[in-house]
């Protein structure tokens, strides 16, 4: 694959699958489907585009709900502003999405994996009005232990040096990393790098890297339980990206939390573990 050697034109959207929309920051590709009320939505993680909730998409469609799954900015189909790559990009982005569906009728729920948890967790602490429900899947928010990419965070001096030397095959090589025991990788890697092809992806993930307070939501936690709003949290036990450690630190600052281990897993437990997860993650919903 040639990374980058495409640029995201209104000519080539037309091709792809998915809606495009234009909000402030640039054009945002999603996929809205289901005729209830009750809406959904699904935010991904750090670099992993939309399509990982292939698994929970449809189900939740199927049961009954009218679901949104997007890419972030920088991710997947979605533009590549040359802009910082921070919490109020990512907040900004999903307000005046859900905006201009007309999905803020009434309140929707969300659910977020790892960097997505966290962009839930800080949009509900701004929009309580907003926010019926949230689901969590090994989100941010904590210190991060030992983790590779921690020890990148922890260097200000050396963190723009490391960032010029992240590629393409080092993303997609640390991919391998949020899986466990999963037999069924390379599928996942290919998917994952046809977002590489347009130009702009590697800056947005070193802008983010550099501008996202990936481990520092610690008082937004502690409000969102203070708030008594309904909060799921799921975990993969082998997480090797953010410690199953983390889970405990987020089930102290939100006291009513439902916590679901999902064994024998990584970071990835919606994705590998759906027969698992799609019920709790139903029931939680339909509560």
């Amino acid at each position: 694959m040639v990374y980058e050697s495409f640029e995201l034109t209104d000519d080539l959207r037309e091709a792809l699958p998915g809606k495009f929309i234009e909000l402030s920051d640039g054009i945002v590709h999603y996929e809205l489907e289901g005729s209830s009320r009750d809406v959904v939505v699904l935010v991904h993680g750090f670099s992993s585009p939309f399509f990982v909730w292939d698994q929970n998409f449809k189900f939740l469609v199927k049961k009954g709900f009218k679901v949104l799954r997007y890419d972030l900015f920088g991710r997947g189909y979605s533009d590549r502003p040359k802009v910082k790559y921070n919490m109020d990009l990512f907040i900004r982005q999903l307000f005046e999405l859900v905006n201009q569906l007309g999905l803020t009728q009434q309140k929707f729920s969300l659910v977020g994996l790892s960097m997505g948890g966290g962009i839930c967790v800080v949009f509900a602490d701004k929009y309580p009005e907003l926010v019926k429900k949230v689901s969590l899947i090994d989100p941010i928010g904590f210190p991060m232990g030992r983790s590779a990419f921690s020890s990148v965070l922890k260097t200000p001096g050396l963190k723009k040096l490391i960032l010029r030397r992240l590629n393409h095959e080092k993303m997609i090589e640390n991919q391998k990393g949020d899986f466990y025991r999963y037999d069924r990788i390379n599928e996942y890697l290919e998917k994952y790098a046809e977002q590489m092809r347009y130009t702009g992806w590697l800056r947005a993930i070193r802008s983010t890297i550099l501008n996202l307070p990936f481990g520092n939501l610690k008082k937004t936690y502690e409000r969102l339980g203070s708030r008594k709003l309904p909060v799921q949290l799921f975990w993969g036990e082998f997480d090797q990206t953010i410690p199953f450690s983390n889970s405990q630190k987020i089930r102290d600052a939100v006291p009513d939390i439902r916590f679901h281990l999902i064994k024998e897993c990584g970071h990835m437990p919606h994705y590998v573990r759906p027969n698992e997860v799609n019920p709790l993650l139903l029931n939680f919903l339909q509560q």
